[in-house]
């Protein structure tokens, strides 16, 4: 009966075993608990009963399964417990730990074998040792530095890029402390950073600290890094140090020390304006005033930036602004644009602004603007005009005054005329009362015209050519013809102009047409290139032979003469198939002008 019962107890202890347990005599199986049952994906004991042991080997693995087993059957020794791959009834294969010891069945020599399924462990410990290679790999070669450090804070692991980084190896980096990696001032800064966390209670699994820090190199220089620090947790979720990965921002410090040397010099050039300016948003709010613009709106920086126009102007006028800068803001053009503007003070002042478009890296758009306070200038503007205007009728008023004393001195010289008897001397009061009033004829172009200091020539022939022909041709039947060409010069050049003219025509109805009682007279103006060019012709007996200006001694062609070089022109002459013509050419402009 105690047998009976020990049998049935340890009967109970294999069945229900949590390994895997069979019998073999060396060859076959004899025995297969509940476990092996489960472990070979059979359906009952009866399925691996009777079968043979090295069938659920793989090849490659039988010789030395054959060996284990021959030391427990030849040699009756147990098997120490190793690792062997097996195959399941479907070839699957499995990963037990397997150890044996012998076993008599029934006075013949067997073997008592034990089996424990390590398939998941060994797939964890692989997914584990993948996992480490993958993140030793990642850490290796990531260019970041990525440093480990204990809950005393110091260093278990830097990552290979130290050397490119600082120069150093890993083991040269590995043995230098804190304050041997970082400059003093980076060191304490950490050092009490790390302090606070650890002061702060227990440490949060997601916690995050990022700090910049300078680093010593190898060769004595220094670099910046920015340095993101998380806590290392086990699995148990106890603290056991740092992690940090570090980041090269020795070129964005450069950039940003760049960028806040180039702020602060536009910052000095801006206040150095005299002139106002300001950048608003695409809100109309002010983001930037400089101290010209704090002055005129009589307001602190503080108080105008984030402010609208009309927080400061009457609503009508910040209306005006708001509409030229949505200008700016929609088509992106310049706009200049003159404004008014009611300062602190209730002075309306006069304004000439000039508005841009900036958009800035991230898309957002601004308007620039600067001001020019032009208040006096039209003040001054408005008192010159008073003042030309004045000097205007003044100057029209001398011309009127010279013109009305030239009338005077004709007509003075026309009642001495009457006075004379003799034909000769009278025709000379003639010719210098023609000449007098083509000069008075100039001065009243420029009383009569809007320009004070251009005539009209073509305007000014018109009105000569007629009065000298009528005044000189007595009872003959002359007439002329004006073909001429739009064109003012100044007064320097339009009197000794006249005086050639009134000369010219006098000579062809005194002698070119002298012997006869009739005859045309035809005047041409052109204007090419910037020169003058006249023709004064006449259809009568044409020059005498051998004539010259410079050769003839009466006042009128010493007269042309002399006013042509006045000119800096050119006189010709000859006679053509129906009488004399006289070509008179000159600059329209002196080089001077």
């Amino acid at each position: 009966m105690e047998l009976r019962q020990s049998e049935e107890r340890y009967r109970l202890v294999v069945e229900f075993a949590p390994d895997a347990i069979f019998i073999h005599d060396g060859i076959r199986f004899v025995y297969a608990n509940t476990e092996a049952v489960k472990l070979f994906g059979a359906q009952s004991p009866d399925a691996l009963v009777g079968r043979d042991v090295l069938d659920f080997v793989p090849e490659d693995c039988r010789p030395s399964v054959a060996e284990r087993i021959r030391q427990n059957i030849v040699h009756n020794l147990p098997v120490q417990l190793r690792e062997q791959v097996y195959l399941r009834l479907d070839g699957g294969k499995i990963e037990v730990e397997v150890s044996a010891v012998p076993f008599l069945l029934n006075g013949s020599p067997g073997a008592l074998a034990f089996l424990r399924d390590v398939g998941p462990r060994k797939a964890a410990e692989r997914k584990l040792r993948e996992s480490e290679t993958k993140y030793r790999l990642l850490a290796d070669n990531a260019s970041d530095l990525i440093s480990l450090f204990d809950v005393e804070q110091r260093l278990t692991y830097m990552s290979p890029s130290v050397t490119r980084l600082l120069g150093f190896s890993v083991a040269q980096a590995l043995s230098r402390s804190i304050d041997e990696t970082l400059t003093p001032e980076s060191a304490s800064r950490l050092l009490q950073a790390l302090q606070d966390i650890n002061e702060s209670g227990p440490i949060d699994r997601n916690f995050l600290h990022t700090i910049e820090l300078e680093m010593y190199c190898k060769d004595g220089s220094t670099v910046w890094v920015e340095s993101m620090m998380r806590g290392l947790f086990d699995s148990t979720g106890q603290f056991r140090g740092y992690i940090s990965v570090s980041r090269d921002i020795s070129e964005r410090r450069r950039a940003e020390e760049e960028l806040r040397l180039s702020r602060q010099f536009n910052m000095l050039i801006l206040e150095a304006i005299p002139d106002p300016v300001f950048v608003k948003d695409s809100s109309h709010r002010f983001v930037l005033v400089n101290d010209a613009l704090c002055a005129m709106l009589g307001q602190p920086a503080d108080a105008i930036i984030g402010k609208r126009d009309e927080d400061f102007v009457p609503r009508e006028e910040a209306a005006v602004f708001v509409e030229r800068d949505s200008l700016v803001l929609e088509t992106g053009q310049a706009d200049l644009f003159e404004e008014c503007l009611t300062d602190a003070q209730g002075q309306v002042r006069t304004l000439v602004t000039r508005k841009g478009l900036f958009i800035d890296p991230r898309g957002s758009r601004y308007i620039v603007g600067v001001i020019r306070d032009v208040s006096e200038d039209k003040a001054k503007e408005r008192q010159l005009r008073d003042s030309l205007l004045e000097k205007e009728v003044l100057l029209k008023e001398v011309h009127h005054r010279v013109k009305n004393n030239l009338q005077i001195i004709s007509s003075l010289l026309f009642l001495q005329k009457d006075a004379i008897s003799d034909p000769g001397v009278q025709d000379i009061f003639e010719e210098s009362r023609n000449r007098i009033a083509s000069m008075a004829l100039i001065h009243e172009e420029l009383y009569r015209s809007g320009d004070l200091a251009r005539v009209d020539l073509k305007e000014y022939v018109e009105r000569l050519a007629p009065k000298v022909v009528q005044s000189l041709r007595g009872y003959k039947s002359i007439g002329f013809s004006l073909n001429l060409a739009q064109c003012r010069v100044s007064v320097d050049k339009a009197i000794p102009f006249g005086l050639i003219i009134n000369e010219l025509l006098t000579n062809a109805v005194k002698h070119g047409l002298a012997d006869r009682d009739a005859g045309n007279i035809r005047v041409t103006m052109v204007w090419e290139e910037a020169t003058i060019r006249v023709v004064v012709e006449d259809d009568g007996a044409g020059l005498p032979e051998g004539f010259h200006p410079d050769a003839v001694k009466t006042l009128g062609m010493q007269l042309v003469v002399q006013l042509t070089r006045q000119l800096r022109g050119s006189l010709t002459f000859g006679s053509g198939a129906q009488g004399s013509v006289f070509r008179l050419s000159f600059p329209k402009d002196d080089p001077a002008d």
